[in-house]
């Protein structure tokens, strides 16, 4: 039986998610909040594991977060971080971010998936667990995907849209034939979680001796996650980590080994850098690292998976709730790959230049940090495409100038006093600069169950039409109300798609949006 659209009580599609990680549970999360019947398919037999990857949790991410009403609960978890030291220097600075969140929070990776997992289950979304995906079939209705479970049992179960976020060894991407072309940027990478007898000073520890590399992050609870690489010594990932190896690298790299006792759990891993050519194939989409896999510096990979899941999840859901415009499911490749590529660049030149070798390039990497970290446009730049705040989407030539970028967390007159407040269930935020009864009408009558309406909360000509994701998709200047309705008009009609039917016996009210005009910033 098809799930139940909440906004109109009709039967509506339903999405299968494979891989209950970061990305593929927020995405749960985001299709359950809009009423969209949905499944996640985990391999792991349990939902909580400490074998955890990432750590860092960026800007833009923790603004998305906070749409989902869930970024305080995971702060609280982890640690701030206003400044990121490179190389030796003295530090990228975050904390001129603008927004709520100028940081990078360092917690583990499992704490993401907890708040997360709870989001999507209280939600309505249905996460079986030992359920592997083995392989599928799709045609122009929907996609069978054949399910294993614990017990080698094997069924079938069927879905309007499929979503693999499987990760690297993604079983969604084989069965669909698609290439995963790239290479290994780092390989015998070695992994182990340890407690320090001597806790360094910085919450992330890091260094390079050219032929040494070490990491250190804390987990929160007295336990330490170590990256270490040796140049000298390169092993197949499946030989076991020597502890006293590890103990040399970090030694190498930092200076001291921070009193490393022995471990609670090893490993090797490789590095790739590799992205899928489409992220759209019929049915059948891919996102997080079954997409594209990056360097770890930076701590882009696990923030990129995200603000994929973001991306595609109100567009799944405009379209199984029937009023997606016909383009709008292909943009999620088309705004999504760009910004894959350029992660995957990004940190891989990140990547390469802190294992500069030769003394003389050692010396350019010192030049080129003390620009970073000194010359305030460099500084800025940087910050700004780490953090993911300054990711912006393609917008159509002559469009105004906060097309396609994000939307800040402007006030808005009246609850809940700002912009972030008001998404995260899937619909689209109407900022109008005035009360207007003709806007409103338009708003609260033709286009209500996928828009809000809210008034910002100070003076400013700009109206502008925010996306559930939080990026701004339209926005105008205009202040004659006969053509701001008209321009307002065409705009809900590309991006929400043809309006509900005229209401009867009700001509265009004066409904006004409560609140009082105060100072505006952003917008």
């Amino acid at each position: 039986m098809s799930p139940i659209d909440r906004s109109t009580g009709e039967p509506a599609g339903n999405v299968l998610i494979v891989g209950a990680g970061p990305t593929g549970l927020l995405l749960a999360g985001d299709l359950a909040a809009a009423g969209i019947g949905c499944t996640v398919l985990e391999r792991r037999e349990e939902d909580t594991s400490n074998l955890t990857r990432a750590f860092s949790v960026h800007a833009r991410t923790l603004e998305l977060l906070d749409a989902r009403g869930v970024a305080d609960e995971l702060a609280a978890t982890g640690t701030r971080v206003e400044r990121v030291r490179l190389f030796g220097g003295r530090g990228l600075r975050l904390s001129r971010l603008p927004g709520r969140f100028p940081y990078v929070l360092v917690t583990p990776q499992y704490e993401t998936e907890r708040v997360l997992r709870e989001r999507a289950l209280a939600a309505g979304a249905e996460i079986v667990h030992g359920a592997e995906a083995v392989g599928l079939r799709q045609d122009a209705a929907g996609v069978d995907v054949d399910v294993r479970t614990a017990a080698g049992d094997e069924r079938t179960r069927r879905a309007s849209y499929v979503v693999g976020a499987d990760g690297v060894r993604s079983t969604v991407r084989e069965a669909l034939g698609l290439p995963f072309p790239g290479q290994a940027a780092v390989r015998s990478v070695m992994l182990a979680d340890v407690r320090l007898d001597d806790a360094p000073s910085e919450v992330l520890t890091g260094g390079t001796s050219g032929d040494a590399f070490a990491f250190l992050a804390p987990f929160g609870d007295g336990w330490y996650r170590v990256i270490g690489w040796n140049r000298r010594h390169q092993v197949p990932d499946s030989e076991p980590v020597d502890m006293d190896e590890l103990r040399e690298v970090v030694r190498r790299a930092l200076g001291t080994d921070h009193g490393m006792g022995e471990p609670r759990w090893t490993s090797r891993f490789r590095s790739d850098e590799r992205q899928v050519p489409r992220y759209r194939v019929g049915r059948v989409f891919l996102a997080g690292d079954a997409a594209h896999v990056h360097s770890p510096a930076g701590g882009q990979g696990m923030n990129t998976g995200l603000q994929d899941a973001a991306n595609l999840g109100w567009k799944l859901a405009a379209e199984l709730r029937g009023w997606a415009p016909s383009w709008l499911l292909d943009s999620y490749h088309e705004e999504r790959y760009p910004v894959g590529r350029l992660v995957l660049r990004g940190s891989g030149a990140l990547l390469r230049f802190a294992l500069v070798e030769p003394p003389l390039l050692q010396r350019a990497r010192g030049a080129a940090v003390w620009a970073a970290t000194h010359v305030r446009p460099i500084e800025r730049r940087l910050a700004g495409r780490v953090s993911g705040i300054d990711i912006a989407y393609p917008a159509p030539q002559g469009a105004h100038r906060l097309a396609g970028k994000r939307a800040p967390d402007v006030p808005l007159a009246g609850s809940p006093g700002r912009l972030y407040g008001l998404l995260g269930d899937g619909r689209f935020v109407l900022v109008v600069a005035a009360n207007d009864p003709a806007v409103t009408y338009l708003a609260t009558k033709r286009w209500a169950d996928r828009l809000h309406c809210a008034l910002a909360g100070g003076a400013t000509r700009t109206t502008a039409l925010v996306r559930p994701d939080g990026y701004i998709a339209w926005a105008c200047d205009e202040t004659a109300p006969d053509r701001r309705a008209a321009a307002i008009r065409d705009a809900l009609a590309h991006w929400c798609g043809q309006p509900a039917e005229r209401p009867q016996h009700d001509p265009h009210p004066a409904e006004r949006i409560p609140g009082n005009v105060q100072e505006e910033k952003g917008i």
